[in-house]
């Protein structure tokens, strides 16, 4: 039976089996095939055999079905077609075969030259000198404001107590 293997960027991974002519999938429960990761939308797409091929459609989900970090709107499945559901990787298996299909690695180069060509290097850091947090000058005033109000606030609650006690 063919299916879709596919492996969150958490690390969970699993199979959607295709087992009807046309099922749609995406996050939400009313799906056919349900991928519970928050980069592929409630309703990403749908997949569709037509007697010959699988074909995969995006419904104009958020993220986007991407074959090479492109966006594409419509896929050709045969064995071993690699592709991005939002962020999920995934790979097509084709009917009859049995061995399960290893995701393709993913290679990133490092420029040669320019921007981001060599490691940084935290000791040639130069900047405005070192950090200094600034000093509140209104704090010490503002406490002693706060001191003395309650201070009169207690005279005053003593004096009104003196009285009406006389």
């Amino acid at each position: 039976m063919p299916r879709i293997q596919f492996t969150t960027p958490a690390g969970a991974s699993g199979t959607l089996e295709l087992d009807a002519e046309r099922m749609t999938f995406g996050r939400a429960d009313d799906n056919q095939l349900i991928l519970s990761d928050d980069s592929v939308s409630s309703h990403h797409g749908e997949v569709a055999y037509d007697g010959n091929s699988w074909t995969l459609t995006d419904l104009g989900s958020t993220n986007g079905t991407k074959v090479g970090g492109n966006r594409v709107e419509s896929l050709a499945l045969d064995h071993g077609t690699a592709f991005q559901l939002g962020n999920v990787d995934c790979v097509f298996v084709g009917d009859g075969e049995e061995a399960a299909y290893a995701a393709p690695t993913i290679t990133v180069s490092t420029p040669s030259s320019g921007y981001g060509s060599h490691a940084y290097n935290g000791k040639l850091r130069q900047g405005f000198g070192p950090k200094v947090k600034e000093k509140n000058p209104g704090g010490g005033l503002l406490t002693l404001l706060g001191i003395v109000a309650l201070a009169a606030c207690g005279a005053a609650v003593y004096f009104a107590t003196q009285m009406g006690a006389s």
